[in-house]
């Protein structure tokens, strides 16, 4: 299979609403005490905000026929005179998502790897994203990648 990573456009705005659904189902499924059952999805407005912060970076995975099979939002954090942490940049990735129908062919690697290409050209001191505990094929994928924890967020459920 040939995919195709590229630059988003507004377009895709649309085109990316059944990865935000299955993404949304699958955080309701693993804690349904937390998120809605509904997507969210980006507003038109929302999409091309994003689309024009140089900070942002939207990569699409396209297959040869046109389908989006998969996306990465990411930007670029600057760290600046904090209290605590020297000045650096930071490359979070916010979301890859690869629709259940193309995973395990290389399209989650081919997307983290455009992002790590573009932290390196940036020169961001790192790679960062969030996982929640439930979602063990993440994060199991990310340590493929050669992620590890540096910090680790931790709750006590004080209701049901």
């Amino acid at each position: 299979m040939k995919i195709n990573i590229r630059n988003a456009v507004q377009e895709d705005c649309a085109r990316i609403k059944p990865l935000q659904k299955e993404i949304a189902d699958l955080h309701h499924e693993g804690r349904p005490d937390l998120f809605k059952t509904e997507a969210r999805y980006f507003t038109e407005e929302s999409f091309a905000e994003r689309l024009s912060d140089p900070k942002h970076s939207v990569f699409i995975a396209e297959t040869e026929d046109g389908t989006v099979a998969g996306y990465a939002f990411a930007w670029v954090i600057n760290y600046r005179n904090h209290s605590t942490y020297k000045d650096f940049d930071c490359f979070y990735i916010d979301d890859i998502c690869v629709l259940k129908a193309f995973r395990r062919n290389g399209i989650g690697r081919m997307l983290f790897d455009r992002c790590k290409t573009l932290a390196e050209e940036k020169h961001c001191k790192m790679v960062e994203l969030g996982v929640w505990a439930f979602n063990t094929e993440a994060i199991a994928f990310y340590k493929s990648c050669g992620m590890t924890d540096r910090i680790r967020r931790m709750e006590y459920r004080l209701e049901d």
